[in-house]
């Protein structure tokens, strides 16, 4: 028979395939080979990650609800534009910032506001840095990118890169709240 497992173990996985998803993206943006087979592999196995972890979660509430039809339509709508499968109007678009900003109401704000580090001091200092940086030359390279200035690609990876391990970082200091 089926086992229940903690959904928060999925947690890693996921995270893991959201920075392929990422590093597919920009394979894509730079023209490099195996983009769309690393977006494709990660938008799937987001999916079925979250609903594998969705149909664990014993106690699910409205909030549940919103965040797997967030993920599921993001999914779906990134894979069918990335892919040029068919038209959809900019209908899935309106959804997904309804759903987003209800989510965010609801809880993330909350989330955000009340996780909790398993180090203090230096390690959270350090990771604020990270996170700034990160953010610093993604921003810098799209700036660079657009006015055509030299470094801009090389800022905009920079940027990606630590993005992706400030993820990978933020599921190893953060304490989990089941």
């Amino acid at each position: 028979m089926w086992k229940q497992i903690n959904p928060k173990i999925l947690t890693l996985p996921l995270r893991i395939a959201l920075v392929i998803l990422i590093f597919g993206t920009l394979f894509k943006i730079i023209n490099w080979p195996y983009a769309k087979e690393l977006m494709f592999t990660s938008g799937i196995l987001i999916g079925v990650l979250y609903i594998i972890r969705f149909f664990n979660k014993t106690d699910k509430m409205q909030l549940d609800y919103v965040k797997l039809m967030l993920v599921l339509l993001w999914v779906f709508n990134y894979l069918v534009q990335v892919f040029h499968l068919f038209y959809v109007s900019h209908i899935f678009e309106v959804y997904l910032l309804m759903l987003f900003l209800w989510w965010f109401i609801k809880g993330g704000l909350h989330y955000f506001k009340h996780r909790k580090f398993k180090m203090k001091g230096r390690i959270r200092v350090m990771y604020y840095i990270l996170i700034s940086f990160a953010l610093f030359s993604l921003l810098s390279g799209f700036i660079f990118k657009i006015k055509h200035w030299p470094y801009g690609s090389e800022l905009f990876m920079l940027g990606i890169v630590l993005l992706n391990i400030t993820l990978i970082i933020d599921y190893f200091i953060i304490e989990k709240q089941c």
